[in-house]
C-alpha cells in the first residue's frame, strides 16, 4: 500500500509540475497600434485626393509607417510590419489579427469570433476594360509564423470584390495553412467588376479578443494585360528582412558600458532571389555612418556574385569599428545596405526600394535583447503569482535609475491585477528561490501606477518604473549601483493576468528565466526575449514623464507620434503660429508658419530630443512641448 501512495504521491507532483510551465500567447492588444497613430492616418488619408486610382496598383508594404499606404488602401485595421515572417518574398508584410485601428479588441466577450481585421482598396478605374484585357489581382499570403496561426476550419483569409450594386462578394477563400512557404495566388477580375470605382478588400474572420489568428500578405498587384504563366515568379531580388544588431549579445546597450568587444563578429543579411532562372552580377555595398556628426566610419564595396533562382542567399560582412571615448550621451551609428542588380534594370522604383535597407543601432540609456517589437506575450501558466525575470550583465558598475518594460493585461477586465517590480542580484540557474537575492521590491502596483512612455496613448506599450528609495532591500543603499550580473523582472499576484511583451526574432532565452511551481530559477526554454530593460546612468530627462499638454486661455497644444520619423502633428493651434524647433543645446534648427493644427516635416532631422516653442501670431500667447526624432 506505501508503494501505490508512494506512486500517486509522485504522479500527482508530476502533473501538477507540467500545469506550471512558461507559455507564450497573443498578446490582448496591440502594443504598436494605437489612437496616435490611427489620428496619423485618418489626418494623412484627409489630405489624399478622392480620384479613383489607375492601374497598376503595387504594394509590397516596404515602409517606415506601421498602417498602409492612404494613397492606395482606404482603412488601417492591419499592421505593416518586418517581423512577424519567418520567411518572406520582399521585406515588409500586412498582418491581420483580432485587434482594430487603435489597437484594442474587436470584442472583449469571451472566445468571441467573427470578421476581424480587412484591408480595403481606395478606388480603382477598370472602365473600358473587357475580359479580353486580362486583369488579375495577385498576392501572396502566410498564416502565423510569429504570430497565433488560425486554426481550420473556422478562421480564414478572403478576397472580395465590390460590384456596382455596393455588395462585397468573395472571390476566393482559404482556411488555416501550415505552409511555412508564401504563397502565391492570382484572381481574374470579371466583365462584372470592370467598372470605374472598382474595389476590393482582403477579410479575415477569427477570434476577436486580440492579436489573435494571424495571416499576413505581401506583393499585393492589380493590373491589366498580365500573362500569369510568366508572372506566376516575380522579377524581383529583394532583402527579406531588416539588418540586425551590430552587437554580439545586446541589441541596445549605454554608450558608456560598451567595448568594441561587443561587436558581433559577422552581421548577415538574407536577400531573396525570385527570380526563376540563375541572376548574375549582384554586387554588395554599405555605408556606416555616426549620425552625431556625420563622419564615415566604413564604407564597403562588394564583388560580384551569382545567385541560383528562387533562393535565400546570406551576405556576411565583418564588423567595423566604432570609436570608443565619445562625449555623446546618446551614439548612434546608421548602416546603410543596398546592392545592385542587372536584372532589375528598368523595373519600378517601388521594386528597386527592396535593394536597400537601413539599420541604426542606438546605444541610449538602457541594456535590451529585445529590438522593442513584441510578437507575443510570456507569462507562467497555472500558478495563483508567478515570477518572471531577465538577468543581464555590466562591463562596469552602474547605476540603475528605472524599469523599461512592456506588461499587458491579459482581460479588459484585469487592468486591477497586482504585482511588484523586482531587482535581484545574480542567482543560478536551478537554484531555489530565495527573498534574500532581492535588492529592490515595489509590491501591489497597478498599470495604472506606472509612468507611459513619452506619455503618448503608452506608446509601443512601454511603462516605466523609476527607482524609489523606499523600495531597497537587504542592505542596498539608493542610488542603487549595480556590477557584474543582476535580473529585473515581476512578480505577478494574480493568477494569468498580465504578460510581458516577448520578441521571437531575437532568441535570447538564456537569459531568460522564470520560477515553477517547485520554487526555483528555470532558464527558458522558449526561442525569443521578455521585453524588461534596465534604464541606466544619469538621472532620467523630463520627457520620460507624460508629456503635459501647455495650456493657455484659449488653446492647449499636443504634438504626436512621439518619437515620430517623418511628420510631427502640432494640436491646439487655432490661428497662425511660429514654431521654433531647438535641439538640446539650445539651438535654433528650424522655423515654421502653422495656419493652425497641421504637421511639421521632421525626416531629415538628426535622432534626438527636441523642444518645440510656439508663438502665436495673433494673440502672442506661447507654448513649448518636446519630442523624440527616431
Amino acid at each position: 500500500m506505501k508503494k501505490y501512495f508512494l506512486y500517486f504521491s509522485f504522479l500527482t507532483f508530476c502533473i501538477d509540475v507540467v500545469a506550471q510551465q512558461e507559455e507564450i500567447i497573443s498578446l490582448p492588444v496591440h502594443p504598436k497600434v494605437n489612437t496616435s497613430t490611427n489620428s496619423v492616418f485618418l489626418q494623412k488619408k484627409a489630405l489624399h485626393r478622392n480620384a479613383a486610382l489607375a492601374l497598376p496598383l503595387f504594394d509590397d508594404f516596404y515602409q517606415k509607417d506601421i498602417f498602409p499606404d492612404p494613397q492606395l488602401w482606404q482603412d488601417n485595421f492591419v499592421y505593416i510590419n518586418t517581423t512577424f515572417p519567418q520567411k518572406a518574398v520582399t521585406v515588409g508584410v500586412a498582418t491581420f489579427d483580432g485587434t482594430n485601428a487603435t489597437g484594442k479588441p474587436y470584442s472583449l466577450l469571451n472566445n468571441a469570433y467573427g470578421p476581424a481585421d480587412k484591408l480595403t482598396s481606395n478606388p480603382i478605374n477598370l472602365g473600358g476594360l473587357t475580359n479580353d484585357s486580362s486583369v488579375f489581382l495577385s498576392f501572396y499570403y502566410l498564416s502565423g509564423e510569429y504570430g497565433e496561426s488560425p486554426t481550420a476550419p473556422t478562421d480564414s483569409l478572403s478576397v472580395q470584390f465590390l460590384d456596382t450594386l455596393g455588395n462585397w462578394n468573395i472571390m476566393w477563400e482559404i482556411t488555416a495553412d501550415t505552409s511555412r512557404e508564401m504563397s502565391q495566388v492570382f484572381i481574374k477580375v470579371d466583365s462584372n467588376y470592370l467598372y470605374p470605382n472598382f474595389q476590393f478588400r482582403f477579410q479575415s474572420v477569427g477570434n476577436l479578443n486580440g492579436a489573435n489568428d494571424t495571416w499576413h500578405v505581401d506583393y499585393v498587384k492589380l493590373d491589366k494585360l498580365r500573362d500569369t504563366s510568366v508572372e506566376v515568379n516575380i522579377k524581383e531580388m529583394a532583402y527579406e528582412f531588416l539588418p540586425p544588431s551590430l552587437l554580439k549579445t545586446y541589441y541596445v546597450m549605454p554608450y558608456h558600458q560598451f567595448d568594441t568587444t561587443d561587436l558581433a563578429d559577422t552581421v548577415n543579411l538574407v536577400v531573396r532571389n525570385n527570380f526563376i532562372n540563375p541572376t548574375t552580377d549582384i554586387v554588395d555595398f554599405y555605408t556606416a555612418t555616426l549620425v552625431n556628426d556625420n563622419s564615415i566610419l566604413s564604407d564597403y564595396n562588394g564583388s560580384s556574385k551569382d545567385f541560383s533562382p528562387l533562393t535565400d542567399n546570406t551576405l556576411q560582412y565583418p564588423k567595423f569599428s566604432i570609436p570608443l571615448g565619445l562625449s555623446y550621451d546618446t551614439v548612434v551609428v546608421k548602416v546603410d545596405y543596398h546592392f545592385n542588380v542587372s536584372a532589375e534594370s528598368g523595373l519600378s522604383e517601388k521594386v528597386l526600394a527592396n535593394d536597400s535597407v537601413t539599420h541604426e543601432q542606438v546605444f541610449s540609456n538602457f541594456l535590451s535583447y529585445d529590438d522593442g517589437s513584441p510578437e507575443r506575450g510570456y507569462w507562467v501558466r497555472g500558478l495563483e503569482s508567478y515570477k518572471m525575470a531577465v538577468k543581464y550583465g555590466l562591463r562596469y558598475p552602474d547605476t540603475l535609475r528605472a524599469m523599461k518594460f512592456q506588461p499587458f493585461s491579459v482581460k479588459g477586465d484585469n487592468g486591477l491585477a497586482t504585482f511588484s517590480i523586482c531587482v535581484w542580484k545574480n542567482f543560478n540557474r536551478n537554484t531555489v528561490y530565495n527573498e534574500a537575492d532581492l535588492v529592490y521590491k515595489q509590491s501591489n502596483l497597478k498599470l495604472s501606477d506606472l509612468v507611459s512612455e513619452f506619455g503618448v496613448d503608452t506608446l509601443n506599450g512601454y511603462y516605466y518604473a523609476p527607482l524609489k528609495p523606499d523600495f531597497v532591500l537587504n542592505g542596498a543603499s539608493f542610488p542603487l549601483v549595480l556590477s557584474d550580473t543582476f535580473a529585473i523582472g515581476l512578480i505577478v499576484d494574480n493568477k494569468e493576468s498580465l504578460v510581458v511583451g516577448f520578441d521571437r526574432n531575437n532568441n535570447r532565452s538564456a537569459y531568460n528565466f522564470y520560477v515553477d511551481g517547485v520554487t526555483k530559477w528555470r532558464e527558458s526554454d522558449i526561442a525569443g526575449t521578455m521585453i524588461m530593460n534596465p534604464v541606466l546612468g544619469q538621472v532620467l530627462p523630463g520627457y520620460l514623464t507624460p508629456v503635459k499638454t501647455v495650456k493657455s486661455q484659449n488653446y492647449e497644444l499636443k504634438v504626436y507620434p512621439n518619437p515620430t520619423n517623418d511628420e510631427l502633428f502640432v494640436e491646439g493651434l487655432l490661428h497662425a503660429t511660429k514654431l521654433e524647433v531647438f535641439n538640446m543645446k539650445g539651438q535654433l534648427i528650424h522655423t515654421f508658419i502653422l495656419p493652425s493644427s497641421g504637421y511639421i516635416d521632421v525626416k531629415d532631422f538628426p535622432s534626438g530630443q527636441y523642444l518645440i516653442k510656439v508663438s502665436d501670431l495673433e494673440t502672442h500667447q506661447s507654448g513649448s512641448s518636446r519630442f523624440i526624432k527616431g
